[in-house]
């Protein structure tokens, strides 16, 4: 099991390299294609959008065929994506790239559920979560890095760089990482409707959850998706400045993941306080920042808001899988709400950004719904 999570793990951090190498690219297209900001979000839209579709059908085959193909098929899609970028020469094929690369919506919850696979009890499952978080950390803080120092040779070579690190993950896929699905559902039919998926959400017993997961990820994508966005346009820092800020900020993080948790954290707090602690830390955080006037104290801010949301999210998502064992469903499900959050939420912080506006304060907002709304129908059910 140690070796196939050595492996797993090296999968992960070889295809958030390649994504987040590109990341510091974005302010920069907005020249490049003579567009605006929120024109360059519309490509997170649609990503999402066809991702949500993509979610039912990566379900079906993960269950029938295992988790390994669906991976396979999600670094495939954003090769070609990344090459598509590389080649184009406005912004409609760049928005053709993020419709192409609707099948890697199935790559984090493979992981995940991979991860989930080789656990052999709830308390391995939270460490490997936990391990998720940190190596998602790292590629953040090495990419963005990464990305800055090359769009020094152009601002498409991040892309080409993601091209052949999905091409090296592509091949190590297929040569060393094996099924961890050991009860394939030969028989299972392959449906793609979406409808039905969300309407089996609304009455599953993880509703509520599902809720607070959708709510939480709502406003956390209102200014993820546009931070590099939001420091461009509101105090001249360029794309790949903004992404050095990022990596210092994603280096707190790790440095919580990796020390800060385990020694602290889990040993001093229970799921539901961490669940409120991580809650109203993201409140207060961006509540402040909405008002902050000078970028120094936003990006203190926003750094000690990442520590609160990767508090959050293992906490949460090991909650709903406690009692259940459809373990793919779950982490489908909350991939598929998570591209839901991401189809217009983006747009809405691109549109904001055009206008001067700061999103921080509908993030702050959104955050006291989801609290008040898990402080009411949650607080019996979460331990």
């Amino acid at each position: 099991m140690k070796k196939i999570k050595r492996i797993v793990i090296f999968t992960l951090f070889l295809d958030m390299l390649g994504m987040t190498i590109m990341i510091p690219a974005f302010p920069n297209l907005v020249t490049y294609y003579h567009t605006s900001y929120f024109m360059i979000s519309i490509g997170v839209t649609l990503f999402s959008l066809f991702g949500l579709f993509s979610t039912p059908i990566l379900w079906a085959i993960s269950d029938k065929y295992g988790r390994k193909i669906v991976l396979l098929v999600s670094v495939i899609s954003s090769l070609i994506s990344y090459l598509l970028i590389r080649i184009s020469w406005n912004v409609w094929v760049y928005l053709l790239s993020r419709i192409v690369n609707w099948a890697a919506a199935g790559n984090i919850s493979s992981i995940q559920s991979i991860l989930s696979d080789i656990s052999v009890d709830h308390k391995e499952r939270s460490a490997n979560f936990w391990l998720f978080g940190a190596v998602f950390g790292v590629g953040f803080i090495i990419g963005p890095a990464i990305g800055g120092w090359l769009l020094g040779y152009g601002v498409k070579m991040p892309f080409i760089v993601s091209f052949f690190l999905c091409l090296i993950n592509v091949l190590f896929i297929i040569r060393w990482l094996p099924e961890t699905n050991k009860f394939m559902l030969k028989a299972k039919k392959i449906s793609i409707n979406i409808i039905s998926i969300f309407k089996n959400m609304f009455i599953s017993p993880e509703k509520k959850y599902y809720f607070v997961f959708f709510i939480v990820n709502l406003a956390l994508m209102v200014y993820q998706m546009s931070f590099a966005l939001f420091l461009s346009e509101k105090f001249g820092i360029a794309g790949e400045k903004s992404w050095y800020v990022m990596a210092l900020i994603w280096l707190v993080m790790v440095i919580n993941q990796w020390f800060l948790l385990g020694k602290f954290w889990l040993k001093r707090f229970s799921n539901k306080r961490l669940v409120w602690i991580s809650i109203l830390g993201m409140i207060l955080c961006y509540g402040a920042a909405f008002f902050a006037t000078s970028v120094t104290p936003i990006i203190i801010l926003v750094a000690i808001s990442w520590v609160f949301q990767w508090i959050f999210r293992p906490v949460f998502q090991n909650m709903i899988l406690w009692n259940n064992h459809d373990v793919w469903l779950i982490n489908g499900n909350m991939a598929a709400l998570g591209n839901l959050a991401n189809i217009f939420w983006p747009l809405a912080g691109g549109y904001m950004i055009d206008f001067g506006v700061s999103p921080f304060g509908l993030v702050a907002v959104l955050l006291i719904i989801s609290y008040v709304y898990a402080k009411k129908y949650l607080t019996k059910h979460i331990v």
